[in-house]
């Protein structure tokens, strides 16, 4: 991508619904992304990782 080019971006319903993520990710998106945010594929991908690796106490 150039740097005009930006990646589109999507609301965390929008991103629950793609294929792109297993069910079980689409729980955990709908559960950690806000409302009023849009964030693109790999912003979503990056925030379920963290979450994920957290350390459970």
């Amino acid at each position: 991508m150039s740097k005009k080019e930006t990646a589109p971006t999507f609301n965390k319903h929008q991103l629950a619904r793609s294929n792109q993520f297993t069910n079980r990710e689409k729980d955990v998106l709908s559960a950690i992304l806000e409302e009023s945010k849009t964030y693109t594929v790999q912003q979503a991908k990056e925030q379920l990782t963290t979450f994920l690796k957290k350390e459970v106490i």
